[in-house]
């Protein structure tokens, strides 16, 4: 757990000397729940467990000093995580196939390997060496660039394939999981690769297109003499596993949804082989996924509360509106608009959000204003959400209880136990007759899971939260004291995220799968696909697919669940039935 601490000095004395600490925003961000501060001593400790390679690698946030008589001092704080070594290098892609002729000299490369690895720096770097298969020592491989070459001869091997295995490591000493397993093809010299028609193909395709679509295809052809049929296959450029081809006919088709967002380009390396054992061949397949509008305009809250003295000038910017869309171009493009303002007393500047005063204010007149702002994309069709900005007007000579922020953020574990507390909130007096103030929350619907001690402004857990069914609660909390027979009372809004646990189990898609595949199949060809969802959220819901027990003619890919043969298969149609959680197989029979 990280703790820092944050100190400021008042010269003043008794109950003005008192000073209390709260956590702001920092420049252009909201404040990072991840972090929270101890109001008395200025301490900052961590919430939750920071993940430098999944998240920021610094935080940015303001730290509030208010002492009793209400004057505040601001310090800018910026929180850097230094990295772990907690990532294992990974291959992408694990199978590589490759062909040399019984002509090639040594010092010719064969191909590259690659392992990615999350962490920076010397966490990061990444070395590769042979692991088995290379009996003969025909081949090298670069400790530091993955480049395996040949070292010796092979014009005696011709007809053969040699089976190298792979692994890479970090200089932290974490290896691979998965080993990377690379088929090399050592062929005559009078054989020629297939040659595709085009060094490179492009094509594009709108992200709203159904599984299945056809995108376009890719063609080789033999050398003249030769007519094998050709195979084709993605080699590597699609870890997510957007796209299929066919094996016989070269046509590339969806095989999941796509998303412009997270993947706008995509290119493929796409190898065609044809004879036994097979010679390779690779060209490039540049695919755009072109934008729709399909996201909302989103608001960082659905709404928000603010203090404004009555005596704001005319002119001045209270409030400045954020929201984001994560289309492009003009589906992205976001203008902002007031659709409650009868009495037009503000305005907003429709592309920066800026909210000024144009009208006068009165307490006494109306003390509360519920403004509804909606943002609006330039899209067809126009896509566009709402929020609400609560402006309550403070009056010149109101001694309502003061809150040391009109906002507070944070965060909380689902399934916390109950009465466990986990913010305390403070309003001070303006009335030197009266310091005593009682809190309490205002009755609605996201107040029954919480309760407020009343009079310490400790809120606690009064029943069970679950992220799954709610995410988000905003609370309004009440402070009132009382001036002669008068009650005077102040508000702040406390946001309550609820934050994830792991208590849910994948679920796949089916009960049961079923594959049949063809004879002659050739090595890593798609022959379907295991999916599963997790209702957990981030780390917790990512997947990851393996086969057990393993299997010598199978494997799975561990990211994307594309089931698929390591080796070729001569006599049998496999039929395979997968049942339970994602690392559960049935081996069933062959038939």
């Amino acid at each position: 757990m990280f703790s820092s601490q944050v100190s400021a000095t008042d010269a003043d004395s008794g109950s003005f000397g008192a000073i209390t600490y709260s956590i702001g925003s920092g420049i252009g961000s909201l404040a990072p729940v991840q972090f929270s501060i101890d109001q008395y001593t200025g301490r900052i400790c961590t919430t939750s467990q920071l993940d430098r390679d999944e998240g920021p690698n610094h935080y940015e946030f303001t730290v509030t000093a208010i002492d009793g008589g209400g004057l505040k001092s601001v310090a800018y704080v910026k929180v850097y995580l230094d990295d772990i070594n907690d990532n294992r290098p990974v291959f992408y892609p694990v199978q590589y196939a490759a062909s040399v002729s019984t002509q090639s000299l040594p010092g010719t490369a064969v191909l590259r390997v690659s392992a990615f690895d999350k962490d920076v720096g010397q966490n990061g770097k990444v070395t590769y060496r042979i692991v088995s298969g290379n009996l003969l020592s025909l081949f090298t491989l670069n400790r530091d660039t993955g480049v395996l070459s040949l070292v010796a001869h092979v014009h005696d091997r011709a007809g053969t394939v040699q089976q190298l295995v792979i692994s890479a490591r970090d200089a932290g000493g974490l290896t691979s999981l998965v080993n990377a397993m690379v088929n090399i093809s050592i062929v005559s010299g009078t054989v020629s690769p297939p040659l595709f028609e085009q060094a490179q193909y492009f094509f594009t395709i709108p992200e709203d297109v159904r599984r299945g679509s056809h995108i376009g295809s890719v063609r080789a052809i033999n050398s003249p003499g030769h007519s094998d049929s050709i195979s084709y296959t993605i080699s590597s450029g699609d870890p997510n596993g957007y796209f299929a081809i066919g094996i016989s006919s070269g046509l590339i088709q969806t095989s999941i949804p796509l998303d412009h967002e997270s993947h706008p380009v995509v290119i493929l390396d796409v190898q065609a082989s044809s004879g036994s054992p097979p010679a390779y061949s690779s060209t490039k397949v540049k695919i755009t996924i072109s934008d729709i509008n399909d996201n909302t305009p989103t608001f960082p809250t659905s709404s928000e509360s603010i203090l404004v003295p009555e005596n704001t000038e005319i002119g001045t910017v209270i409030y400045t509106v954020h929201a984001d869309d994560q289309d492009s171009g003009a589906n992205g493009r976001v203008q902002f608009d007031i659709v409650s303002n009868e009495d037009k007393t503000f305005s907003i500047d429709r592309t920066s959000g800026k909210l000024r005063v144009i009208g006068s204010l009165s307490f006494e007149t109306l003390p509360r204003y519920d403004l509804k702002i909606v943002a609006k994309d330039s899209g067809a069709p126009q896509l566009s959400s709402t929020f609400t900005l609560i402006i309550h007007i403070q009056d010149e000579s109101d001694n309502a209880p003061i809150f040391d922020t009109l906002t507070y953020r944070v965060e909380v574990k689902e399934g916390t136990a109950i009465n466990t507390r986990f913010l305390q909130v403070r309003a001070l007096s303006q009335d030197s007759r009266d310091n005593h103030i009682t809190y309490y929350l205002r009755t609605d619907g996201d107040s029954a899971n919480f309760g407020i001690l009343p009079e310490s402004g400790w809120l606690y857990v009064k029943s069970a939260l679950d992220r799954e069914n709610k995410d988000l609660f905003s609370l309004t909390v009440v402070a009132s004291s009382s001036e002669g027979d008068q009650r005077k009372t102040g508000t702040a809004m406390v946001r309550v995220c609820i934050t994830d646990e792991n208590d849910n189990a994948p679920k796949l898609s089916e009960d049961q799968y079923f594959f049949t595949i063809q004879e002659n199949i050739p090595p890593s060809s798609p022959i379907g696909r295991i999916l599963a969802t997790d209702r957990d959220h981030g780390i917790n819901s990512k997947l990851t697919y393996r086969l057990f027990p393993a299997h010598s003619s199978f494997q799975i890919n561990s990211l994307t669940g594309n089931y698929l043969p390591i080796r070729q298969l001569l006599q049998w149609v496999y039929s395979r039935e997968f049942s339970g959680l994602p690392s559960l197989w049935s081996s069933g029979n062959p038939r």
